[in-house]
Parts: structure tokens; C-alpha cells; sequence
């Protein structure tokens, strides 16, 4: 179960007590809606869950799913304030929220968690998004619109560290909001891909383009593993990704 408020700044707290059913997600939507259509507007939403306790069944899964994607243009930023596992669980609902920007906080941070989500600064509007799960060793990277040589540089300044490790890491893109790439950012990525070949363990790539299908089905000469998924079965490639 979950309890949840609204803040008078419009913050939206939810606190997992318990394992997460559909029900909760439905007592939430008719609290939230209605706050919504009369002209509210959220701030961000605040994930306070120390011990994450997972959910009752998987209808409680896709209800959380189905709540976070009819509302994740509402939600400018997300904050989760977790020490537990439900950091493994996040990338599995992150992918929904690609205008907002998040930020973690230790167990015991909520106060500052809010006044993050409360400060006036505007969160930057970005094309490319990514998140670094390090138990899992997975970055996750969501495009929503034309990657430019600039921005794409920029990621591959931040993602180049977790490269050059002595682990392998796995890379979740989802590709399906993707419209185009400059070709300094092409040019940028295949000697990213070269450069890093022997550190890179799986791709998958999540989208319902037909040349997403068709790029993987390629001959693949070297030992990393690529795989497509359409966008609705991203929940799959996390499971394949993971396994």
C-alpha cells in the first residue's frame, strides 16, 4: 500500500508502506485528477521510500506504469529518497518520465529532497537522457527528439568513466521518440563504439522502427550482445539486459 499528499506547493508525496497494488494507484489518480483539471499544477513528484516493498502482483506493476505514463508531462522533476532496492526497480518506470529531471537522495534526506523539487530554477530541456545504475552496471539512455554533435559529446564526456572500468557494463536505449542525429554526433559514436568495444557486455534497443530490427540483425563479429525490443516490451529488454 501506499500513502500519498499534496503539498501546498504542489509537490506530490508518495510513501510506499507497504507492497503496491493497483487500488493505490487508483486512489491516487482520483486525488490527483481532479486537483489537476481545476488548474493545479505539480512541482515534482517525491518517491520517499526507504525499504521499497515491491508490488502485490503484476496488475499493481502495470497500474504504476500506467499512472507515471499518463502523468509524467505533469511532473517537471522527480526525487527518490532510497537506500533499498527499488533503485534495481527504477529503470523500469524511469524510461515514462522523459521531461523530467531526477535526483537521488539518501534515506533521511527528504526535507532537502523537497526543497530541491520546490527551487524555482527551471530544469534544463534535454534530448538525450540517461541514468547510471551501478549494482546492475546498466546505463540506461531515453532520446525524445534530434540528438546534436554538442549535446552528444557532452554524454559521451559523462559516460566515458563508467567505459574505461574493469567491468563490463550494459546499455538500455529506448530510440523510439528518436528524430534524427547530426552527423558529428554519428561520427562521435561510432568511435565511441570502437574505442570501447571489449567494455560494453549488451545493447538493447527498444523501439518499434523497423531499422532498429534490422541494425541488430546484422553480423555481429565481436562478443558483445545486441538485441531489439519494441517499445512496449522494454519491461523484457530490462530482463534480458539483467539476466
Amino acid at each position: 500500500m501506499i500513502t500519498f499528499r499534496l503539498t501546498d506547493t504542489g509537490v506530490l508525496v508518495v510513501q510506499p508502506s507497504g507492497p503496491i497494488s493497483a487500488d493505490d494507484f487508483s486512489a491516487l489518480q482520483q486525488e490527483v485528477d481532479p486537483w489537476l483539471d481545476a488548474g493545479g499544477k505539480l512541482k515534482g513528484l517525491l518517491i520517499d521510500a526507504p525499504d521499497f516493498p515491491g508490488w502485490t502482483d503484476f496488475a499493481g506493476l502495470r497500474a504504476h506504469l500506467g499512472f507515471v505514463r499518463n502523468h509524467h508531462r505533469e511532473l517537471p522533476r522527480v526525487a527518490v529518497v532510497s537506500d533499498s532496492r527499488f533503485l534495481a526497480a527504477l529503470p523500469k518506470l524511469a524510461r515514462h518520465f522523459v521531461s523530467a529531471d531526477f535526483r537521488r537522495f539518501n534515506a533521511g534526506e527528504t526535507a532537502d529532497a523537497i526543497a530541491w523539487l520546490e527551487s524555482p530554477e527551471e530544469p534544463a530541456q534535454r534530448v538525450l537522457r540517461h541514468a547510471w545504475f551501478p549494482e546492475e552496471k546498466i546505463v540506461w539512455v531515453t532520446v525524445d527528439g534530434k540528438i546534436t554533435t554538442a549535446e552528444y559529446r557532452e554524454f559521451l564526456t559523462k559516460i566515458k568513466p563508467l567505459a574505461e572500468g574493469d567491468d563490463l557494463i550494459s546499455f538500455l536505449v529506448n530510440l523510439d521518440d528518436l528524430e534524427g542525429a547530426e552527423i558529428g554526433a554519428l561520427i562521435a559514436d561510432t568511435k565511441f563504439g570502437v574505442g570501447h568495444i571489449k567494455n560494453i557486455k549488451r545493447i538493447a534497443m527498444v523501439g518499434d522502427q523497423d531499422w532498429i530490427k534490422r541494425l541488430t540483425s546484422l553480423p555481429n563479429p565481436f562478443t558483445l550482445e545486441v538485441k531489439a525490443f519494441d517499445d512496449d516490451d522494454e519491461h523484457e529488454a530490462w530482463d534480458w539486459i539483467t539476466s
